[in-house]
């Protein structure tokens, strides 16, 4: 009997259903190891909240279609209650990650490729001066 797999902190039985467990984690594998430091910690939380999100529809990520993607964007704006700037971070690192498998000919396209985020102020809320107005 196999031991299972693990991808980014959680069984790849959990993460995907049916589809190649190995491609996956070697697939997520290459997307982290571009960051360092708190940038792969955040980065990998990301993933994680995605692969979760995929593990409960029980959809394989390797799998996802579009409309797939989109509903995981409605359901961090709608259900989460994220803010704008949020739910596109955290579409940034899917849209990487899906990018990193095109690269690495993982996948023929990504599926994440035309997927809206929301709109994100290119204002700080911040009151006070910037560092350049500094």
């Amino acid at each position: 009997m196999s031991r299972p797999i693990i991808v980014v902190g959680m069984s790849t039985s959990d993460a995907s259903s049916g589809g190649d467990d190995v491609v996956l984690r070697l697939a997520c594998s290459a997307y982290l190891a571009r960051f360092t430091g708190s940038s792969r910690l955040r980065t990998e939380s990301d993933l994680r909240l995605f692969l979760g999100w995929c593990a409960e529809r029980e959809l394989a990520p390797l799998e996802a279609v579009r409309v797939q993607i989109e509903r995981y964007a409605r359901w961090m704006q709608e259900v989460r209650r994220f803010k704008p700037s949020t739910v596109s971070r955290r579409m940034s690192v899917v849209t990487g990650f899906y990018r990193t498998c095109v690269i690495d000919a993982v996948l023929e396209h990504s599926p994440a490729e035309y997927v809206r985020r929301p709109v994100v102020s290119n204002e700080s809320p911040t009151l006070g001066l910037s560092h350049l107005q500094f």
